[in-house]
């Protein structure tokens, strides 16, 4: 059988570089014989492997365009994984971006994929709108849409992908996690762990305790999260396993917990404190309303110059900018949730995958591989 090539996209991500990262640490060159990769940034890798080739590439650009830039170095891509994403402040726009971003990327693959046995898009727990309001908890693979094609980009991109795939003779697969847990070669925004150890360890500094900044119901809900090696094992296993064509997987830890009890443990891992029997001042919620104790945005407003301090007390000044990726405004949107949703990982299971993660110990092994990085004291 001939070596498979993949190519992957959104190489500076938490996804794709863990992608990346598990083609390098657990395949040959008789199994993949070449990884391309691609991002609007410049590429830094977290491996070092021969099989590794980098193309500049942008996929706001129309497919044809992109396939003239695409044609010499992806001809031989027989695995695509689709991991993009463009971030827009105002909804529509966002939904509008990212449609196209996806659209562009596939009609440029298919015109120059000759050799193209599977192409698999990352989308995730927002597919089922819990960043809205209460939705059925878990949520699994084959629930209703519970909102309208225009308010969710996940459903174009989704249905364009299916729809093209009809009549040819790659499959497709379709990977949502939900809050991605991990480590990149530069300090990424989108990893809610960052943002936990910028307040964990400011809160240490100041001698104050680390309260959680969401309301009762959040903080004694049922949660759950992803860990990007784990979401990395279950796209190569899916994409690489007939019996798993064509199908849809949700990508979690296979855990779940409360933050009543998993917040106090991962601020005392970093040395900050809270009491898991924390007692809120504001009065509880309506349950699918939103509220927080406190916006952790205002929070952070002056206290770059109490982590510039620590930075430099630890010896890793570095680390100082790794402020600019905490992404403040993100946190206080998912922790003023007076509900809490979680998605299933029974189908993934039931197809035979078997990988699992510990979300306290992904989480801490985020921070571990921050700290060797230099992006954390």
């Amino acid at each position: 059988m001939a070596p498979k090539v993949a190519f992957i996209t959104g190489g500076n991500g938490i996804t794709g570089s863990a992608i990346i990262a598990y083609l390098a640490k657990h395949t040959t060159k008789e199994e993949w014989s070449s990884i391309i990769v691609t991002s609007r940034s410049p590429f830094k890798n977290l491996v070092c492997d021969p099989r590794i080739k980098f193309i500049a590439l942008d996929f706001t650009k129309d497919s044809k365009t992109l396939a003239e830039e695409m044609r010499e170095t992806c001809a031989p891509v027989t695995h695509a994984y689709f991991s993009s994403y463009v971030h827009k402040d105002d909804f529509v726009e966002l939904n509008t971006a990212n449609r196209a971003l996806f659209e562009n990327f596939l009609g440029a693959l298919v015109d120059v994929g000759q050799n193209l046995q599977n192409v698999t898009l990352q989308t995730g727990g927002k597919y089922y709108n819990v960043h809205l309001k209460p939705v059925p908890s878990p949520a699994n693979e084959d629930d209703a849409r519970l909102a309208t094609f225009d308010e969710n980009f996940y459903y174009p991109q989704e249905d364009c992908l299916t729809e093209r795939q009809k009549g040819q003779k790659w499959s497709w697969n379709i990977i949502r996690p939900e809050a991605i847990i991990g480590h990149t070669s530069k300090p990424n925004g989108m990893n809610s762990a960052l943002t936990y150890a910028l307040y964990f360890l400011v809160q240490k500094e100041l001698g104050q305790e680390a309260v959680m900044p969401t309301n009762q119901i959040y903080w004694r809900g049922v949660d759950d999260c992803s860990d990007s090696g784990l979401i990395a094992e279950l796209t190569v296993w899916a994409t690489t396993n007939q019996h798993a064509a064509n199908q849809a997987f949700n990508a979690v830890n296979g855990d779940y917990f409360t933050w009543r009890y998993m917040w106090p443990r991962i601020a005392e891992y970093l040395g900050a404190k809270i009491s898991p029997d924390y007692q809120f001042k504001k009065p509880e919620p309506e349950e699918g309303s939103v509220q927080q104790e406190f916006s952790l945005a205002e929070w952070a407003q002056d206290k770059r110059p109490v982590w510039d301090r620590l930075c430099e007390q630890a010896g890793v000044p570095e680390a100082k900018a790794s402020w600019d990726a905490g992404t403040w405004q993100y946190q206080d949107w998912v922790f003023q949730r007076a509900w809490n949703s979680t998605i299933s990982f029974n189908k993934a299971r039931e197809f035979g995958f078997t990988g699992y993660r510990d979300s306290y110990k992904s989480i801490v092994q985020a921070w571990e591989d921050m700290r060797k990085a230099k992006q954390i004291p």
